[in-house]
């Protein structure tokens, strides 16, 4: 059983340089925890808690906090534990200072966002790797990171130099261009493109979006289902109650025009031998062999104007050979052509996030970012929504402990997206 009230919070404690006793502690100079949110989501490479606590001391004059100490927390609830050792506190501020009691909040993230700012990347890295395998080893020789990571297996070989980027503006480089090696239904996976790269609280993730897509489709059976209702009752089992549902953007044809999301012709014009290499991709070139969320056939999500049929983008951008491996090569494929990549995977962003609703569930930290959810969406005095309700993914996510006066409250806060309308039977 799930409700919005029964989540404990165990331990909290901030460690400082090498001291053998807590800087601070729940239970001691920590007198009362105000609330703890943990945020994560699929566009960042960290996750991060933010907690708002009261002390009677000062955090600043008694603890002598500076940045860089370790913090450790652990949250048990029925449906799993939010445990962490060893977070790096990056910010802190007081909020609040009176004769009694003083208030700070302080942010934490995982060590690998300290090593991303002190790393740089810098070698060569082949031609004839593997996407993926260069994200794997930027991830364990820059990162040094001890977390695991599932690293979706690419088509494509691609190759760089660092030029002294920060790893995980390396990793991005490389979704960008990258190609999935799954087939689409067609049997085609040259337009599976749109990787994206995330951390969660189980590790790395380095997947396409068609890929996330047509697991969650061999998975329809384990794929939770959450209905929308309008009262919160957390006395009674209220695990996949739904609320406060709201689409976040009107659907703006003039702005999907203007942002790609339609087609897309660029030129990329090599800045030594000014050679233009251009490359035209349209929305009804790529959308037969791409996975949805939603069950709307791609014919009935025409326009009345044929913008699916001709480019509405039209960029010309510099670029310097070395920094921009112009050639590869794939498995079983036709030649690797970045151009096309790139603006494929930049169309695939756009149309996933043309669908955003934002919503409230209980606490729960099973949970994560990328995950693919179903909702039930009410139409009014008709039941379920069969055209907004369906598959989404969880685009990001916020787990949520506030202590008030009424007690504690806890909830899990989405923002849900997908490419298409409709509920898949």
């Amino acid at each position: 059983m799930s409700n919005s009230q029964n989540a404990i919070i165990k331990k909290l404690s901030i460690e400082g340089f090498g001291e053998d006793e807590s800087l601070m502690e729940l239970g001691g100079n920590i007198t009362t925890l105000l609330g703890l949110d943990y945020f994560e989501g699929i566009f960042e490479p960290i996750t991060e808690i933010k907690c708002v606590f009261s002390t009677i001391e000062g955090a600043l004059s008694n603890a002598q906090l500076r940045g860089t100490e370790l913090v450790s927390l652990l949250v048990e609830h029925p449906t799993g534990e939010l445990e962490i050792d060893g977070w790096v506190l990056t910010s802190f501020r007081q909020l609040e200072t009176e004769s009694t009691v003083n208030t700070f909040m302080i942010t934490c993230n995982p060590p690998d966002v300290i090593a991303n700012e002190k790393e740089r990347v810098t070698k060569r890295y082949d031609p004839k790797g593997k996407s993926s395998s260069h994200v794997e080893n930027i991830l364990k020789n820059n990162i040094r990171t001890e977390l695991d990571f599932d690293i979706e297996d690419t088509v494509n070989s691609d190759g760089f130099f660092g030029n002294y980027w920060r790893p995980y503006r390396a990793i991005y480089w490389l979704a960008r261009r990258a190609l999935s090696k799954s087939m689409s239904n067609e049997g085609g996976g040259t337009d599976r493109a749109g990787f994206l790269f995330w951390m969660t609280k189980s590790g790395y993730k380095f997947k396409s979006i068609d890929t996330i897509m047509s697991e969650a489709k061999d998975a329809e059976d384990d794929i939770p289902t959450f209905t929308q209702n309008e009262v919160v009752d957390s006395e009674i089992d209220e695990e996949f109650n739904l609320y406060n549902a709201l689409f976040e953007h009107e659907s703006n044809v003039i702005t999907n025009m203007q942002q790609s999301v339609y087609g897309e012709n660029t030129k990329y014009i090599n800045i030594f031998s000014l050679f233009p290499d251009s490359e035209v991709v349209t929305k009804s070139k790529v959308n037969t062999k791409q996975e949805s969320l939603g069950d709307v056939p791609a014919e009935e999500l025409e326009h009345g104007f044929e913008i699916n049929e001709k480019p509405t983008v039209h960029n010309r951008i510099l670029y310097v050979p070395g920094t921009m491996q112009m050639e590869g090569k794939m498995d079983s494929f036709d030649d690797y052509n970045p151009l096309k990549v790139r603006t494929q995977a930049k169309m695939r962003y756009e149309s996933l996030l043309s669908q955003s609703l934002r919503c409230t569930v209980p606490y729960n930290l099973v949970l994560e970012a990328g995950d693919v959810i179903e909702a039930d969406l009410i139409q009014t005095a008709e039941g379920t929504d069969s055209w907004l309700s369906g598959y989404y993914i969880i685009k990001d996510l916020r787990h949520s402990i506030q202590i008030t006066n009424q007690g504690v409250k806890c909830y899990t806060h989405l923002r849900l997206v997908r490419d298409a309308p409709g509920k898949k039977d």
